[in-house]
């Protein structure tokens, strides 16, 4: 970043050696850069696309995310009257789902997961840095040109469909049984909680075996469960979606917190109130003092 700012760059756009993410950093007047997060990228993409090529498009739209990822684009398809879907992490159900959509007859403009990897259009239907370099820099382009940047018309994402932020993160757990402690801790029994610290919470869904969904009719998950890798989703009357999983190529126990603002809300009152929530969750569901759960930075 050094270096663009030397030579007059405001935006930077970096692939991995692969060449199968992307990451997004923008220069501000007063020399400070705004690193974007695989979220943030998700939902500049997601407006973008819906507004270059959504709006004129003779087919139904249809944008996916993976399931641990931001609810920006639920927000927006639910304002805009396109299809979003939901998958479980990982480009192998993202883009069978998108081949899946477009066989239905979609325009599936996204697929997209917060680890910074996107899939733009129909030309791969996979997680592809090149394209959505290539889109970005179109649309930092033209957004210059009539005197906008990519800060400002992620500013105006969140004034329409409200701040989403996150509290994404991991604790150290060295032994898969913890792990499983944990999960199982949060089924109480099948007796699923109905608040949390004082939360509300609107519904569950557990993606372990046999699986577990309050918003269905047969109380079954729509995604596929798995007794190996559970994930467990609480979602809180107030705009909160926590959830949990062990890491299955890590020695970690994740957590995946985010609050979708009021309407008006500063972002800086959201992310006050999702700290206090933060805390009062991880406490109750994770118990981590009690289970010998390690914060990364107490190691």
């Amino acid at each position: 970043m050094e270096f663009a700012a030397e030579n007059g760059c405001r935006v930077v756009l970096a692939n991995d050696p692969d060449a199968d993410r992307l990451g997004v950093a923008e220069l501000a007047d007063d020399g400070g850069w705004t690193a974007f997060t695989g979220d943030e990228i998700g939902a500049l993409l997601g407006m973008w696309l819906l507004e270059s090529f959504g709006r004129a498009s003779s087919r139904p739209v249809a944008m996916i995310a993976s399931t641990v990822s931001s609810k920006v684009l639920a927000a927006m398809a639910d304002a805009e009257g396109f299809r979003f879907e939901e998958t479980l992490t990982g480009f192998k159900w993202i883009g069978s789902r998108a081949l899946s959509l477009r066989e239905e007859g979609y325009d599936v403009l996204l697929g997209y997961e917060e680890a910074i990897g996107f899939s733009c259009g129909g030309v791969i239907p996979d997680k592809d840095g090149i394209s959505a370099l290539g889109v970005v820099a179109s649309m930092a382009t033209s957004l210059h040109g009539r005197g906008e940047t990519l800060v400002s018309y992620l500013a105006g994402i969140y004034g329409k469909y409200g701040h989403f932020v996150s509290d994404n993160g991991y604790y150290r757990c060295n032994d898969p049984e913890v792990a499983a402690r944990v999960i199982e801790g949060m089924r109480n029994g099948g007796k699923y909680r109905d608040r949390v610290g004082g939360y509300d919470v609107e519904s569950v869904r557990d993606l372990g075996s046999p699986g577990y969904d309050s918003t269905t009719e047969d109380g079954r998950p729509t995604l596929p469960t798995s007794a190996a890798s559970p994930m467990i989703t609480f979602r809180f009357a107030n705009g909160c979606v926590a959830q949990f999983r062990a890491s299955g190529t890590e020695p970690k126990f994740k957590y995946y917190l985010e609050l979708r603002g009021r309407p008006g809300e500063s972002r800086e009152d959201v992310e006050k109130r999702l700290r206090k929530m933060s805390g009062i969750i991880l406490e109750e569901l994770v118990r981590p003092t009690e289970q010998g759960l390690i914060l990364p930075s107490s190691l």
